[in-house]
């Protein structure tokens, strides 16, 4: 199975001068955790999590910075044939929630998340169960 059966599309992405308020108001509304930082082209500058962005939010109270400032500029990221086992080992050696997904351009068409491989994962204990039941087992 590859990165492009599970990741999710259409990506919510933020400027570099997005503020660090913008990004977590989005964050919110979107109900996700990673925003990938693009240019006007869609080409990856960089990714905030929302714990970077909490953080800004504790030490910049009053201020609102930009996510430029704060963003992870040295981003991992795989491209949609990228096997999901290898995606996943790549979350877990390098402790990130996702991961953009790039095309041979390196523009982001996607993301993939610990809830999709979750959700990928629930899948197949749902099937496995369902076909245990069904040979009698």
């Amino acid at each position: 199975m590859r990165v492009s059966d599970r990741m999710s599309v259409p990506v919510v992405t933020i400027s570099p001068e997005t503020t660090h308020h913008e990004a977590l108001r989005l964050m919110q509304e979107r109900s996700v955790h990673h925003l990938p930082v693009a240019d006007w082209r869609g080409q990856l500058l960089g990714i905030v999590a929302e714990r970077d962005l909490l953080l800004a939010a504790a030490h910049y109270v009053q201020a609102a910075i930009e996510v430029s400032e704060i963003m992870q500029r040295d981003v991992v990221a795989v491209t949609p044939d990228t096997p999901l086992t290898e995606a996943a080992t790549l979350m877990v050696r390098y402790k990130i929630g996702g991961l953009p997904v790039l095309n041979s351009e390196q523009q982001l068409v996607g993301m993939i998340t610990e809830t999709d491989l979750f959700s990928l994962l629930v899948s197949l204990a749902e099937t496995t169960n369902l076909l245990a039941r069904v040979q009698g087992v």
